[in-house]
């Protein structure tokens, strides 16, 4: 069985950005002579989400993604984002463990203690925090978001954006992951975990959410 903190799925991000030149910002760890800590504002630290932050200090995926640091004295990062979001967010979304946000906007993702595996992997949920709080789900654990991303990303037009009239920057027209429904049905041990319903809880206040998962829980490729 390979190791909980091995990241091929991270390793294969980082080579589809650098081959589509997808501009991506990839920091060291900031030196600090401790390891990472073993939990985050009162939640268990995800073994394959530490093994991310041991090897970075901070990845960001243009249009894409941004992954919080872990400690960081200017950026949000890990910590004081979920203490935060513990205060700001009841039950069962306080108990998400966020590990990152949407480049351009406010959707975040992030784990669910609450789901851990016989591994002690926690599956990864998109979050919209902008209605009625929902989320659904995207990967089985970390490293497969990153490998679904890589996916996603392989098959997509170009991530940079065009501009606009006033020589602005605007995002390409797709979103994840919405648009990689079928990339994210490629997760086997996901889409079992959602035909058993075990995300349901989480996407109660959202009929399309409920729709659109149940397409993926459909749509696994045999």
């Amino acid at each position: 069985m390979q190791s909980t903190t091995m990241l091929p799925g991270f390793e294969r991000l980082l080579e589809v950005c650098r081959s589509r030149a997808h501009p991506l910002k990839l920091e060291p760890p900031l030196p600090s002579g401790r390891s990472v800590e073993a939990s985050v504002a009162g939640q268990p630290m995800d073994p394959q989400l530490a093994a991310v932050h041991a090897r970075t200090g901070y990845l960001w995926v243009r249009d894409e993604f941004c992954l919080f640091p872990e400690r960081h004295a200017r950026r949000p990062d890990l910590h004081r984002v979920n203490a935060h979001w513990r205060k700001e967010w009841v039950e069962p979304f306080g108990s998400l463990l966020v590990f990152g946000k949407d480049d351009r906007l406010a959707y975040c993702y992030a784990t669910v203690p609450a789901l851990v595996d016989e591994r002690g992997l926690q599956p990864v949920v998109w979050v919209d925090v902008y209605e009625a709080l929902y989320a659904v789900p995207v990967a089985s654990c970390v490293d497969h978001f990153f490998d679904t991303y890589a996916r996603y990303l392989e098959i997509a037009p170009s991530a940079v954006g065009d501009e606009d009239e006033d020589g602005e920057d605007t995002p390409p027209l797709r979103a994840f992951p919405w648009s990689a429904s079928e990339v994210i049905a490629r997760d086997r041990e996901l889409v079992k975990r959602v035909r058993a319903g075990h995300f349901d809880f989480l996407m109660m206040a959202n009929a399309q959410a409920r729709e659109w998962v149940e397409k993926v829980g459909a749509s696994v490729r045999r």
